[in-house]
């Protein structure tokens, strides 16, 4: 279980305001958000995601966070 506590990021993709865990590798402040996390997957294997924006459900397309 990830202990780091959920936060307000910027999606580093489209720019909106998203809630996710921060990513070693990411920019402070910066995530994925849902939609941006659907689009870029579908373009992307597993292991691009994975390294470039961490782990779905713990890091971004959270699912204790409501999605609009």
């Amino acid at each position: 279980m990830n202990t780091q506590k959920i936060r307000s990021l910027t999606c580093c993709c489209c720019g909106e305001e998203t809630k996710g865990r921060q990513w070693y590798n990411r920019d402070t402040g910066f995530g994925l958000c849902a939609q941006c996390a659907q689009w870029i997957g579908a373009r992307e294997t597993a292991e691009e995601m994975l390294s470039r924006y961490g782990h779905r459900s713990i890091h971004y397309d959270l699912p204790e966070v409501a999605h609009a």
